[in-house]
């Protein structure tokens, strides 16, 4: 008989005696195969899950399954005794590893690259080969069967990843989707009269179909274009011109023989039948299709049909959305149809609806990045019926070896087995996993089925054809049934993550970071008060909130407007300075979310709840009461349960205070979210978590907390912006809190209601796609949905955030530049030396040069010419690195500019370097494109020496006046600029151009690396704070006004009240001197003294401070080029070379400079492709040539060493070591596709 005690001492001991290491295989058999399956039937909720310890264990489980298979077939291969089941068992245990991501295995784009979990299963399956191979098994046929279907379903995988990446319904779809939606070609699919959102005529949105219609590469820009014209158009243009044919054959005859019927006849005399339109199975569905249905089953008004309706719409919405995720551009004009289309359909419908349209949309999005949907429904339903057909083999081959188990399984004398009882474990163990194997196979099959994706393609199918054997009572009945199942409908958590300030600010997480250093950083680290609350569900009285909000909101412009509508009575100017007066979306939201919680508290303690500290034993005991109740009477999230309220006073307090620390949440965990940078949130919260503990300090409760604020708020000075620009975000807090209170209960809690809905549509709009995209592999965030949903309507900013020196009007003399540490004018040739660029939006001016971007692939091959001097023109050799960037010759090549402008001079030159001649020894003769500069910028010269950068800005300027989509497509670049000053805690973040203009450090054997070092990061000591000056400016101009006689009283009153409403950070940036003088009271007259006086106090009242800057690239540019400061203006404004070599490498990763929130987990790789060299001691003099790499980056054969030295006519072929060692001036950089880069150790570089 087994010993108990040895059973479980094998588990942790490796044992010699057969039945304990048998024993100790079943175990493990039986235990990862049962989590396996476990892991199989949650996999479909997966989006549906929110808690973190769940998310947790399904990664770890995941994370050592491999490992966990391995190593028991390793031990049943090893094993001293034979077991004819084992084979049984590891085929068994390798499928059920395969299906426990059956759904989340990866997405199309998978660049974690977990796609490769397929090489895996083969490899375990030639395991499992080998071990069926060596023991041997009396179930040779179904095993090796099953063996088979493993690595076919494994190979199908594979290639349906391919074909879903390939296909224009999936990985091609917003290629396609963005040239669709184009207004401005011949065969433009949309117009906005035409399109119509309360019928949906017009709305011709691609749903499905599009893989069977005829797409073309049409140039010549080479996009992808579908022709429009659905199958039954060509059924009718066939059968109307047969018709004419017969018509024509028809009046002949009767001509022959004179007949004097004009009408051609049937023998009856009946004219010939219209030719009927079959339904073709490849017509095009659109949206407009399924909407204006009239089958029964889409019936209007009907649930059922409005749920097909609303599924279709969410689809095709999905992949508008894709093409920005995916970083392609849909036609500015497209906007304002599909903004039509939201207004209608979604805002003004009831929430319910319209969030669940939001919420598939969202599950759709999910499902193409993050699940293997797409790749089972790459074809529709045939590629869904090819999974089928596989699952149904298995399910087959299952129960044929679970029929020969019982039917010829016999233990033989040699093996090991565990019989208990008469009865066989291993066989009782071996035919449950085969009924396992087939309840696997069922519930993937009803996962696909019961899909989303299988409910549109019914709906597509439904509408396709509109035969009655198609459209009957029974047909509609099936497909409406795949709708009452459940399974499909744990889309989204539908949860709100909560945090509250003033209930965690003193929470310190030293345990769990001390475990996180044992566990070498595996597990994240917490910041100091940061303990979040328990999530709760969405109210149902928030999604209407919302939609009041943007109702109320004007959305027919490119961005939101600075309006808090729930602000807009007079009666609430008061609390206005909380939302306009406070320098970013954090400290606003801190501000507001501390008096929403000091508002709570009051409304707690008026309803007499205790929120004493009761101290340890009775803490203990309340927990355990409410770990007992918590099922049946939970006290819920709020210091007062929500089921003491009711009516309006109840759905106000409700959406304050979740919307309240949803915000907070934000904030706390999704910075990325926020308009602030993702340094600016935490760094203001540290402070206000440093700010808080000191003022609260030994206030143990609740109650003290709030008795303590009250009281500050009470001590703290009152209408003042000076004041409110003095206090920490905790008193501001407390100041507001205290100004709600003399409200009534009912409309201080409609103030914060609308506020706090307010304020969340103003942050979901955003740039960084990118976060929100990582959202939705954990489920989503509701910010998401609206954030998506504003996209939807062309907003991607709101005005309630301006950027820091960007004004909130659009008047042309508002703008200003924004590209230097200082606002202060550089001298013209100081910007040639600099290089530097700077673009607006508004007026397409490039003021100079510097040219960035990223490179793609390009087929021709590009020639080194020699290049015409026309005299003293060498500098001209700097547009050979132009010539040599594969993405902007494909570009310009596709252009069709008019003759005699600076784009058909370059495209000229273009095209005789990829294979024209012209001239003597195919020289390129620059006279025409010369002239045509020189006519444009005065300063280019036959016999004057030039600055080459100065050239190339001027260059690009031309192009960009000409053309300025192409030249912002490949050269921009965008940075953003954070300056933080521990001096007065005051942070800037701005916006601006990429400019590589780098300096030259000081140093021996400096590199690239060394260089861009020293441009993203420094400190200054001069920076101008524009808040500290602002303050200091109030506080001059407070005090001033004490001066005035009484006679001026009310002029001064009101240049007071100027001077405050100018304190706002944005409104002082916009201010010009005409209009900050004047805003002082004139005394006696001399206004020449007062103006004087004010020039000489405005300057005092600038405060500099030291501060750190750090810059970050926010979007990289297609074709990148680095300037290297080599001119010092050190005397009178003479440049002073500078010689120091600078090593440089033939690739560039600039990863290390990108902000984290745009990286999207790929490499910023980039390869050299020209340098400009500038030898000579002075910028005026000198020579100007080129190094030129020889090849395309193209060419699949990998990076090439050939390179050319091109100086002026003369070309000849140099090493790669002399080009690194040149004294470089301008690099020539074209991003490459990581995939194909052949890295050579000799010259990588890490940045």
């Amino acid at each position: 008989m087994v010993n108990a005690t040895s059973l479980v001492k094998s588990i942790f001991t490796m044992p010699t005696e057969n039945t304990y290491i048998l024993f100790r295989i079943e175990l493990l058999v039986v235990v990862s195969t049962v989590l396996f399956l476990g892991m199989s039937i949650l996999d479909i909720f997966r989006s549906g899950f929110h808690s973190s310890i769940i998310k947790a264990i399904l990664s770890i489980v995941d994370s050592v399954s491999d490992s966990i298979v391995l190593y028991v077939m390793g031990a049943m291969q090893i094993a001293p005794f034979k077991n004819q089941l084992f084979p049984v068992w590891a085929i068994v245990l390798v499928g059920f590893r395969h299906s426990s991501d059956f759904i989340s295995g990866y997405g199309i784009q998978d660049k974690d690259g977990r796609r490769f979990i397929e090489w895996k299963n083969v490899v375990k399956l030639l395991g499992v080969a080998f071990l069926n191979k060596t023991r041997g098994s009396m179930f040779v046929y179904p095993l090796w069967s099953l063996w088979c279907l493993q690595i076919l379903r494994s190979k199908y995988r594979m290639v349906a990843r391919q074909m879903a990446f390939k296909s224009v319904w999936h990985g091609k779809s917003s290629q396609l989707v963005s040239e669709y939606m184009r207004t401005d070609t011949q065969c433009e699919n949309f117009k906005l009269e035409d399109c119509k959102a309360d019928t949906m005529e017009g709305y011709r949105y691609l749903v499905y179909g599009e893989t069977r219609q005829h797409i073309v590469l049409k140039k010549p820009r080479y996009v992808l274009h579908m022709d429009t014209n659905p199958e039954e158009t060509r059924i009718q243009a066939k059968a109307k011109a047969k018709a004419a044919r017969a018509k024509a054959r028809h009046k002949t005859q009767a001509a022959k023989v004179n007949s004097t019927s004009a009408q051609p006849q049937r023998e009856n005399g009946t004219r010939p039948a219209k030719p009927l339109i079959k339904p073709s199975p490849y017509s095009l569905i659109t949206l407009d299709k399924i909407w204006q249905c009239d089958g029964a089953l889409l019936q209007t008004g009907s649930t059922q049909g409005d749920k097909f309706k609303d599924l279709s719409l969410a689809f095709s919405l999905s992949r508008l959305l894709r093409c920005r995720l995916e970083d392609m551009s849909l036609h500015k004009d497209s906007v304002p149809i599909t903004k039509n289309l939201i207004m209608l359909r979604i805002i003004r419908e009831e929430a319910k609806r319209a969030f669940m349209v939001m919420e598939l949309e969202m599950s759709f999005l999910n499902d193409y990045f993050n699940t293997r949907y797409p790749m089972v429904f790459w074809t529709g339903f045939l590629s869904l019926h090819l999974s089928f057909i596989l699952s149904a083999a298995t399910f087959a081959v299952a129960c044929w070896l679970f029929v020969d188990i019982l039917r010829v399984y016999k233990t033989h004398k040699d093996e090991v087995s565990h019989v208990i009882n008469g009865v066989n474990v291993d066989m009782v163990i071996t035919l449950i996993f085969m009924l396992f194997t087939v309840f696997k196979e069922v519930w993937e099959m009803a996962a696909y089925y019961l899909s989303d994706w299988a409910r549109l393609l019914l709906a597509s199918t439904y509408v396709r054809w509109n035969r009655s054997y198609v459209r009957n009572y029974f047909t509609e009945n099936f497909i409406g049934s795949f709708f009452t199942s459940k399974i499909a409908d744990s889309r989204w958590h539908g949860v709100l993550d909560q945090y509250a300030f003033l209930q965690s600010y003193d929470d310190s997480p030293s345990a769990w970071n001390f475990m996180r250093k044992f566990c070498t950083g595996a597990i994240p680290k917490k910041d100091e008060g940061a303990k979040l609350s328990e999530p709760i569900g969405i109210p149902e009285c928030v999604k209407p909130a919302i939609l009041v909000t943007l109702r109320s909101m004007d959305l027919t412009r490119a961005h939101l407007l600075d309006v808090i509508p729930s602000l807009l009575a007079e009666s609430r100017d008061q609390y206005r300075w909380a939302c306009f007066e406070l320098p970013t979306s954090s400290h606003i939201i801190l501000v507001w979310h501390i008096a929403t919680s000091l508002c709570e508290i009051k409304f707690a303690q008026e309803r007499y709840i205790d929120l004493t500290n009761p101290g340890f034993p009775l803490n203990a005991l309340s927990y355990l009461t409410s770990f007992c109740h918590c099922c049946c009477c939970s006290p819920g999230p709020y210091l007062v349960n929500e089921n003491m309220l009711d009516g309006d006073l109840k759905t106000r307090y409700t959406v304050a205070n979740s919307l309240s620390r949803y915000c907070a949440y934000l904030l706390i965990s999704k910075p990325d979210l926020l308009p602030d940078s993702f340094l600016v949130p935490k760094m203001i919260f540290q402070e206000t978590v440093k700010d808080a503990r000191r003022i609260l300090k030994n206030s143990d409760s609740l109650e003290k907390r709030y008795k303590t604020l009250v009281d500050k708020g009470d001590t703290l000075p009152q209408h003042t912006t000076n004041s409110k620009e003095n206090i920490n975000i905790v008193q501001k807090g407390a100041k507001l809190a205290k100004e709600l209170m003399r409200e009534d209960e009912e409309s201080r809690w409609e103030i914060l209601a609308g506020v706090w809905a307010d304020l969340l549509v103003h942050i979901a709009p955003s740039w960084n796609a990118t976060a929100h995209k990582n959202c939705l592999e954990s489920g989503g965030e509701l910010i998401t949905h609206i954030w998506a949903l504003l996209w939807h309507c062309g907003i991607e900013k709101s005005m309630l955030w301006p950027v820091e020196g960007v004004p909130r009007n659009n008047a042309p003399e508002a703008h200003q530049n924004n590209n230097a540490e200082n606002n202060s004018a550089k001298p013209a040739d100081q910007w040639q030396a600099a290089g530097a660029i700077d673009r607006d939006d508004n007026h397409g001016k490039v003021t100079a040069a510097t040219v960035d971007g990223v490179s793609f692939v390009n087929g021709d091959s590009h020639l080194i010419r020699g290049m015409q001097n026309l005299g003293n023109t060498c500098y001209f050799n700097a547009l050979q690195g132009l010539l040599a960037l594969g993405e902007l010759r494909i570009k310009m090549l596709e252009q069709n500019p008019p003759e005699g402008s600076l784009l058909w001079e370059f495209k000229k030159l273009l095209e005789e370097s990829t294979g024209g001649a012209n001239g003597a020894g195919g020289t390129l003769m620059i006279e025409n494109l010369f002239s045509v500069m020189s006519s444009t910028y005065p300063d280019f010269k036959v016999g004057v020496t030039e600055d080459s950068n100065h050239l190339l800005g001027s260059f690009l300027d031309g192009l960009n006046m000409e053309e300025p989509t192409m030249v912002k497509s490949l050269f921009r670049g965008e940075v953003a600029k954070y300056v933080y000053s521990k001096e007065c805690v005051h942070t800037s973040v701005t916006p601006e151009v990429l400019d590589l203009s780098l300096a030259i450090p000081s140093k021996e054997h400096v590199s690239v690396e060394d260089c861009l070092d020293l441009y993203a990061s420094g400190e200054v000591d001069d920076w101008y704070c524009t808040k500290c000056s602002a303050a200091a400016r109030n506080a001059s101009s407070n005090q001033k006004d004490t001066t005035v006689d009484e006679d001026h009283t009310q002029q001064s009153d009101s240049a007071a009240h100027q001077n405050e409403q100018s304190s706002h950070p944005d409104q002082q940036q916009t201010s010009t001197p005409n209009q900050d003088r004047g805003k002082l009271p004139m005394l006696n007259g001399d206004v020449h003294q007062m103006e004087q006086s004010h020039d000489k106090h405005k300057e005092e009242e600038k405060k500099y401070r030291a501060a750190k800057v750090n810059i970050r690239i926010m979007k990289a540019p297609t074709l990148l080029t680095i300037q290297l400061k080599r001119f010092d203006y050190v005397r009178h404004g003479r440049p002073e070379k500078l010689d120091e070599h600078v090593s440089i490498q033939e690739m560039l990763n600039i990863t290390k400079y990108m902000d984290p929130r745009c990286v999207a987990n790929e490499d910023y790789i980039y390869r050299l492709v020209a340098i400009i060299v500038h030898e000579g001691p002075k910028l005026s003099e000198g020579h100007n040539y080129s190094y030129v790499r020889g090849n395309s980056t193209g060419q699949e054969h990998g990076l090439t060493d050939t390179w050319f030295s091109a100086n002026d006519e003369k070309v000849e072929k140099v090493s790669l070591e002399e080009v690194l060692e040149c004294q470089a001036y301008i690099l020539f950089y074209e991003r490459v596709d990581q995939s194909k880069v052949i890295f050579k150790a000799t010259h990588w570089i890490h940045l």
